[in-house]
């Protein structure tokens, strides 16, 4: 009778002395996703707090949500590389003991079936579907009861250069050529076991054309349409770049032709910066300003050149803002890009146009370096000398090492107008924007 009571007293002790640990989690009041590598996660815990695994817990504002831990590296056991990943919103807490619990499991939200052209993407309860091709693009053909092909290849790449520049030795640029990822090689390519919040796809590409260049693209379509992107360009070797960008391409057009595109008023354009006018007066002379809650949007047809200033793109050498869609009023649905913050806008216009910059053209979201300086830049004064016209000046040089990253999140949604989108993506835009990990 001693020996047992003995033993309760100290069950009962590791019970009263267990510890837990919590990581607050901080976003807005619409839900955003989070992936969240297990090596960060361990480097916000005390290092005399052995958590375990089996007891973790996230809690939305005190209500326990379904998580997944994606085994990225395939080793059969949680290590740093791996992935947790959720939905979070307003409070929301990651909360760990350090004694056994029971690992808890969450009904699948999808099933992922391979086929000789890559994999289907059903949703269990059927309000989403989706395909991913053979080098890891992905393409949404259904959200809620709309079925068409509603976004398409999200995360593909778009590069251009001097493949066989020989800049540093001999002042020769070589030959220049253009490809997407659909050129490149597939090193690896993987669909995670989907789990109660998402599927995720973890491709690596290589271009054949540009030595050493290599694309990470890790991509999750969550079960609320959210799609989150994770592309980085690696580079292996120097690169003489002209462009390197990050692509949505087709969306929602030519599903609906109704489809505008929709995006805050650009804080530089060059071509109103050429006329010596604001973006704003710029997109006001084309009809295409929409007031919403006192500010003012960029509203226009998503398959219409808008009148370009010179070349074909509907804009080009553009911002980037907090985000951008296409919506169809008939459809009720869009595709939103949104940015984890607002970058910054050099008043250096050489430094603005050597980083990131956004281009809408051939119905595709570009996102990323564009280096092609025309000659109109020389025909107006107000961009006459800002920029060297000689093309050897133009390239981004990236030498071994160098990485560029683009953390972007798709999202596709529904509205019943252009202003309840224009609401909905604000809210949504400001809670990606202010989500904060272990702050």
């Amino acid at each position: 009778m001693k020996k047992l009571f003995l033993l309760f007293a100290i069950l009962l002790g590791l019970v009263v002395f267990a510890g837990s640990f919590s990581v607050p989690v901080v976003a807005g009041q619409v839900e955003v996703p989070v992936v969240l590598q297990m090596g960060k996660l361990v480097d916000m815990i005390p290092e005399d707090f052995e958590p375990e695994w089996t007891s973790l817990r996230i809690l939305v504002e005190g209500m326990e949500v379904p998580f997944q831990i994606e085994d990225v590296d395939g080793n059969g056991r949680i290590s740093a590389p791996d992935y947790l990943v959720f939905i979070a919103k307003g409070n929301t807490q990651i909360v760990v003991q350090d004694a056994p619990g029971k690992a808890v499991v969450y009904p699948k939200a999808f099933e992922v079936v391979k086929d000789s052209k890559g994999w289907m993407i059903k949703a269990v309860d059927e309000s989403i579907e989706a395909v991913v091709n053979d080098h890891g693009l992905l393409q949404v053909t259904k959200f809620g009861s709309v079925k068409a092909k509603l976004v398409d290849e999200v995360g593909i790449a778009r590069v251009s250069g001097w493949y066989n520049s020989t800049y540093y030795v001999d002042g020769k640029l070589g030959d220049h050529h253009e490809e997407t990822s659909g050129a490149f090689r597939v090193v690896s390519l993987k669909v995670l076991d989907p789990g109660p919040v998402a599927v995720c796809v973890v491709a690596t590409l290589k271009s054949e054309k540009f030595n050493g260049l290599r694309q990470e693209l890790v991509t999750h379509l969550f079960k609320n349409g959210d799609i989150l992107v994770d592309n980085k360009f690696v580079f292996e070797t120097y690169a003489d770049m002209m462009k390197l960008q990050t692509m949505i391409t087709r969306p929602i057009i030519p599903a609906f032709d109704d489809t505008v595109h929709i995006l805050p008023v650009f804080r530089r354009l060059v071509w109103a910066d050429q006329l010596n006018i604001t973006p704003y007066e710029y997109w006001l002379q084309r009809n295409a300003i929409t007031w919403v809650d006192n500010m003012p949007y960029i509203t226009f047809p998503a398959g219409s050149s808008m009148k370009p200033l010179w070349w074909g793109a509907t804009y080009i050498f553009a911002s980037m803002e907090r985000w951008r869609t296409n919506f169809s009023p008939k459809g009720k649905i869009g595709v939103a890009e949104i940015l984890p913050e607002i970058p910054v806008v050099p008043a250096d216009y050489k430094k603005w146009l050597d980083g990131d910059t956004w281009v809408y053209e051939s119905l595709e979201f570009r996102d990323g370096v564009f280096k092609w300086m025309p000659g109109e830049f020389e025909a107006y004064p107000s961009t006459t000398g800002v920029y060297s016209m000689k093309v050897e000046d133009m390239p981004n040089r990236y030498k071994a090492g160098d990485i560029v990253q683009h953390l972007r999140l798709y999202s596709i949604y529904s509205a019943k107008s252009v202003e309840e989108a224009i609401k909905f993506i604000e809210a949504k835009s400001n809670s990606f924007r202010s989500l904060k990990i272990g702050e």
